[in-house]
């Protein structure tokens, strides 16, 4: 007999119990409940585990409670429960996704049981439970501020974008900085915080509003200090907007900044986690102490890849003598650029791919592409070719 996992949404207890109860006695079902008393605790469960259906409870939590959980998981059938037997909060349920609506009053074992079942087997022959393909989440962490990660993680978005041309995000968590979105050239009155804030709203169309479509074809979500000096973030609430971001793109580039709370909570997250260091006497002793936590038993499973950021030609060090330093191997050395950089954007170029910082992360983003060889940019440089005008500033 086949166990059936169902997440229970209702913050009442005594209903709670009474649906337990049911499900227990059905006869010739196998049900395993998980309760959520809250649209936070919901999502968290629907992050975590796989759920066959979802049972809705419309008198705590409302008709929106179904519409998140049909963003937050589109291919989970869901089922309302309601204390009222009318017709139009049927009629409502349906429209919005549900593939049932249930009167509590009437409910026994078996209706229940039969209800879950059907919803089940009629999404499941609409064919809307097929398998999303998730995207990529590649992080990008500094070892401490000032080492270039931001700067890095914008190029990395370019990268991914040129050479794959499937669709790429930029996510930034800064809450006090505003960098990416001055290198990138975008300006919006919406951030992560807004995402992570309006989680029950959450869709594509209003996504398409939060996010900022760039020239080059990489969206940007911009940090929440991009428009002020914000709070920390809300962690499980940002997890769970990289979690819908995922759905939608290809590749998602976290600008995750410095080791933190919020940092360390979203690793899991994290398909491929980069952290970049300077060879600076305290770069290097941070990325060690940031090394040495990331891989600490069930942090990162060992996804972790060190960058050397800024190497001077002719230093007196070898890269062995840092890897054996460090304790881990450099994935990707990059020279020192802060010369060409200081020109370009003296001159208004941002991003520009004839840099040799983005001939560097070409080869960077090729190699974690699998790609043999380097590839050659185009000879018309029209990706990331910003320029610098008096009117060009960012949001305050």
């Amino acid at each position: 007999m086949q166990e059936c996992k169902v997440l229970l949404l209702e913050d009442n207890p005594g209903d709670a119990r009474f649906v337990e109860e049911l499900l227990a006695n059905a006869a010739n079902h196998v049900f395993r409940l998980q309760t959520a008393d809250c649209r936070l605790v919901a999502l968290n469960a629907l992050a975590q585990r796989k759920f066959d259906v979802a049972l809705v409870d419309l008198d705590s939590h409302g008709l929106e409670m179904l519409l998140t959980v049909k963003r937050h998981a589109p291919g989970l059938p869901i089922v309302a429960l309601t204390q009222l037997d009318s017709r139009s909060t049927a009629l409502a349920a349906v429209e919005r996704g549900a593939e049932d609506c249930l009167v509590k009053g009437t409910l026994t074992a078996e209706s229940l049981a039969r209800a879950l079942e059907y919803a089940m087997l009629r999404r499941h022959n609409a064919s809307a439970s097929a398998d999303v393909e998730l995207a990529t989440v590649v992080g990008i962490l500094g070892a401490k501020g000032g080492v270039g990660a931001t700067t890095l993680a914008c190029h990395v978005a370019l990268e991914l974008r040129r050479q794959t041309k499937q669709k790429v995000l930029l996510m930034d968590l800064d809450v006090s900085s505003a960098s990416a979105s001055f290198l990138m050239d975008v300006h919006s009155e919406y951030t992560t915080a807004d995402a992570s804030t309006n989680l029950h709203r959450l869709d594509a169309s209003l996504w398409r509003n939060l996010v900022c479509h760039t020239s080059h074809g990489v969206d940007v979500l911009q940090a929440p200090g991009a428009t002020r000096f914000h709070d920390p973030l809300e962690v499980e609430s940002v997890r769970h907007v990289v979690g819908f971001a995922r759905a939608l793109y290809s590749y998602v580039v976290v600008d995750l900044g410095r080791l933190g709370a919020a940092s360390l909570n979203l690793t899991d997250e994290v398909s491929e986690l980069f952290v970049v260091t300077t060879p600076e006497i305290q770069s290097l002793y941070e990325a060690g102490r940031v090394l040495k936590k990331l891989l600490e038993p069930g942090i990162t499973g060992g996804r972790v890849q060190l960058i050397l950021n800024r190497l001077a030609k002719g230093a007196s060090y070898s890269t062995s003598d840092l890897e054996r330093a460090l304790g881990r191997p450099v994935s990707a050395r990059i020279g020192d650029c802060s010369k060409e950089l200081h020109e370009a954007y003296g001159n208004g170029d941002f991003l520009d791919e004839r840099l040799p910082l983005a001939k560097a992360t070409r080869q960077l983003v090729a190699n974690f592409l699998g790609v043999a060889e380097d590839p050659k940019p185009p000879t018309r440089t029209g990706l990331g070719l910003f320029r610098f005008a008096g009117s060009r500033q960012t949001a305050n």
